[in-house]
């Protein structure tokens, strides 16, 4: 199964130094996953996974990655990204009006321990994150071991 992961530079350096990450955090947000979260490539764009995943995840690195181990499938709540026509129609009233927010479900993929032997890393980059409306592709590098 081809995933990706946002995650921040120290667990990206860890992840390419060997070692096997531990993480048994059962998330307190609107979601069933426990540990490390995942999605899955062919269902979900990192450029537009991004505009749902921030501010709920660390988002300094993207890393796509390759793994035939068992991940545990959950479901995530997050708010609907606008595009930025929305966010011009709106009112500021309507800007910080929260009560209106369109949620959309989202599979995730979830373990406890990963590292760099069974899930093999294919690219990675660091997502421009200056401008949350940025529609274009990321600048990715392919990660050589």
């Amino acid at each position: 199964m081809k995933i990706f992961r946002f995650m921040s530079k120290l667990e990206f350096i860890k992840l390419c130094n060997g070692e096997t990450l531990t993480n048994n955090t059962v998330h307190q947000a609107r979601t069933t996953s426990i540990g490390f979260c995942f999605l899955n490539y062919d269902e979900y764009k990192p450029e537009n996974a991004l505009h749902f995943l921030i501010g709920a995840a660390n988002t300094e690195m993207c890393v796509v990655l390759e793994t035939n181990s068992k991940l545990n499938k959950s479901i995530g709540e997050y708010a609907k990204p606008l595009s930025i026509e929305e966010y011009k129609k709106m009112s500021i009233f309507e800007f910080f009006d929260f009560s209106n927010i369109e949620v959309i479900k989202v599979n995730e993929y979830c373990t406890n321990n990963y590292n760099k032997e069974d899930f093999r890393i294919l690219k990675y980059c660091e997502p421009y994150q200056l401008n949350i409306f940025n529609t274009g592709d990321f600048k990715w590098v392919e990660y050589h071991d």
